[in-house]
């Protein structure tokens, strides 16, 4: 086989399934490990793949910025099954750290009948969740993102420090080997603390936004301890999440 003849076919391969491993490229082709790391930095010099531990995934995998009636209109099916999956998981008479995603936002619905304290940097979230009475809710300060309706800055950040939640909802932009991503360091900075404060971590992702990335990383994988999705992840990304500890809860079970 003729180097760019593998060079297409490796490349077909990536973008067929958004990542593949060394091991796999190399058994699939007939060919040693070193030659499809070769190979895999000439495609990464032509910016079609992008390398990382222990194989490569496509380039450019820039998770899709939206603004808030953008983001809430989009997937709502199953972000009311990843929100039923979180009611499953949290317990009564909690204090939850909500963050501003539209996938946190639908689990409000969901978490209704529950006694919570509600912290959250979002003012939607905060009306929504002012209407149901068991729940108190706590709107962090802020300066106010007007088309995303967050707040966020310094005094978000410090303020979000005083509080030791049993649980942080995390809504996510963008998930990957190397960790989670947001578009953002304002929103970024916010989510990071959140990460910090909470006992326990709930990261919320829909199948769209694994295997991509962001400008501002917020942690690593070892950071969250759950993960809540509509989709088995890929077997690079699951054995990722494995080696960090993080347990994966899909909304359904898959056939």
């Amino acid at each position: 086989m003729l180097i760019e003849e593998r060079l297409e076919k490796i490349a077909t391969i990536i973008e067929e399934n958004r990542s593949a491993t060394i091991d796999y490229l190399a058994e699939n082709l007939s060919v040693s490990k070193d030659t499809i790391r070769r190979d895999l930095i000439k495609l990464e010099q032509k910016n079609i793949v992008r390398r990382i531990h222990g194989g490569a995934v496509l380039a450019n995998r820039e998770a899709l910025i939206m603004g808030y009636q953008q983001r809430a209109s989009q997937l709502n099916h199953v972000k009311e099954e990843i929100a039923q999956k979180v009611a499953e998981v949290v317990k009564d008479h909690s204090s939850i750290l909500f963050d501003s995603s539209s996938t946190v936002e639908a689990t409000v619905s969901k978490l209704g009948n529950k006694d919570i304290h509600a912290i959250t940097n979002s003012l939607t979230q905060a009306i929504e969740l002012a209407k149901y009475e068991k729940t108190s809710v706590t709107l962090l300060p802020g300066k106010l993102h007007k088309d995303q309706l967050f707040l966020s800055g310094t005094e978000t950040v410090k303020k979000i420090e005083q509080y030791n939640p049993d649980y942080t909802l995390l809504g996510v932009f963008a998930l990957s080997e190397e960790g989670l991503f947001i578009h953002t360091e304002e929103e970024g900075l916010v989510k990071r603390q959140m990460i910090a404060q909470g006992r326990k971590v709930i990261a919320l992702c829909d199948h769209t936004k694994m295997d991509t990335t962001g400008f501002f990383k917020i942690c690593s994988l070892s950071e969250i301890d759950i993960l809540i999705t509509d989709k088995q992840p890929k077997e690079l990304l699951m054995d990722c999440l494995n080696k960090s500890n993080v347990e994966v809860l899909l909304t359904r079970e898959e056939e």
